[in-house]
């Protein structure tokens, strides 16, 4: 989506929730949830105790859409397709947190490679005034990366729908080992 909590860390609720919250989270720091519904939670903290995280501070049933009802502040990430990326790439600063082995099997033209579970001790390396989209896979860790982007000053900050298979099937140029 277009928006998070204030601060808060964006994983979505996924199989694979596991293993990005052992790479981003702080076992010893509580938990909220934000779910669609009651029927996740039980899943969703299954996910997460498999994964060492028992510090839960509460959670939210109705998603995003409930923590809008109630007022409460909204971190906006604007969005931007591939076609989008294609046509203002060089103005942009691109940011693929993609594994290595990804990364080297191809990649957008002019990105920068910063691996997602390394994003916060390099978030030095990025300009924070120039314009910068996130891509990753498909979206879903460009999501987390922006989370992170986001409270660190990136104001003109996009996250990629669909990202490298997004991409890919637009037919648009790659750099690496796809593209030569």
């Amino acid at each position: 989506g277009g928006g998070h909590i204030p601060g808060a860390l964006n994983i979505g609720g996924s199989p694979i929730l596991s293993i990005w919250a052992g790479w981003m989270l702080d076992p010893n720091e509580p938990i909220l949830l934000v779910l669609e519904s009651e029927g996740d939670l039980e899943e969703i903290v299954r996910l997460f105790i498999r994964t060492g995280y028992s510090r839960f501070a509460g959670y939210l049933v109705g998603g995003m859409k409930a923590w809008d009802a109630a007022g409460f502040s909204n971190a906006e990430i604007g969005q931007m397709t591939v076609h989008e990326l294609n046509k203002r790439g060089s103005s942009l600063q691109i940011v693929d947190v993609r594994s290595p082995g990804e990364w080297k099997r191809g990649h957008v033209p002019g990105a920068r490679h910063i691996f997602l579970p390394e994003l916060r001790k390099r978030i030095g390396e990025l300009d924070h005034a120039r314009p910068t989209a996130v891509y990753c896979g498909s979206g879903y860790r460009a999501s987390i990366a922006t989370s992170i982007l986001k409270p660190e000053g990136f104001n003109e900050l996009w996250n990629v729908p669909g990202s490298w298979e997004a991409w890919k099937k637009a037919g648009f140029p790659v750099e690496g080992a796809d593209g030569k």
